[in-house]
């Protein structure tokens, strides 16, 4: 069975300190499901371990996919996700795929977090498919301080600036993603339209624009992995 390492924000505060963030549930549900039904052995970790913060818009109803109502009578899919081992417990345990879920909180623990760059290198080393959404795609400058030359020239997608401007939660965040992307060296595309789907795939990193994106992201990871599998039998 093979090993699939998924990765939450531990993050729940904007910089205002009024407006709450965290994890976009769907880019949990949505990937997670998609990986139960590959038979994907799953183990669920955030920066500080235990329940993850949420981000609250994300559990609205019109926010809700198919996988976020599922999860909510799904107890055993709530008990992984409410119980994450922390990046230290995960340690150097080897896996077969990443997957890094959105969440603006991403921006604060997941950008620039020495025990997250060491699993990336890890399976950047051993060919070890890596899918990230949304904010999430800023794990790559934590792998980028072990690996400088990492995202030179890498074709790329994450949350945008204009989407960021839509939710009016850009004076608050850290950074901009795009353009420390963009500073990095990284070829950065994205949809035409906010808010639609769009993954780009350059060696073993998979990255999808937003939330929208993390079921085709994550069924990206999981082909992957079909196909490599196919090669080795």
């Amino acid at each position: 069975m093979k090993k699939l390492l998924m990765i939450l924000t531990s993050h729940a505060d904007l910089a205002d300190e009024k407006e709450q963030t965290g994890v976009w549930l769907s880019t949990f549900t949505d990937a997670y499901y998609a990986f139960i039904e590959a038979g994907f052995e799953i183990t669920v970790a955030s920066p500080n371990g235990g329940r993850p913060p949420i981000d609250p818009l994300s559990e609205q109803n019109e926010y809700a996919t198919d996988e976020v109502k599922t999860y909510r009578d799904d107890f055993m899919a709530q008990m992984e996700m409410g119980n994450t081992w922390s990046l230290e417990e995960v340690g150097s345990t080897v896996f077969d795929a990443l997957y890094i879920a959105d969440g603006h909180g991403a921006l604060w623990d997941l950008s620039d977090n020495r025990q997250l760059g060491k699993l990336l290198y890890e399976a950047l080393l051993n060919d070890s498919p890596i899918a990230m959404v949304g904010h999430g795609v800023t794990a790559m400058l934590s792998l980028a301080k072990l690996r400088p030359d990492v995202l030179n020239g890498l074709r790329v997608t994450g949350f945008t600036d204009t989407e960021e401007a839509l939710l009016k939660k850009h004076r608050y965040l850290p950074f901009g993603l795009t353009d420390r992307l963009k500073a990095s060296g990284a070829q950065f595309s994205h949809a035409i339209i906010p808010f639609t789907p769009h993954v780009e795939t350059d060696g073993i990193f998979i990255t999808g624009q937003n939330p929208a994106s993390a079921a085709m992201a994550a069924h990206a990871l999981v082909e992957r992995i079909a196909v490599e599998q196919l090669c080795y039998d």
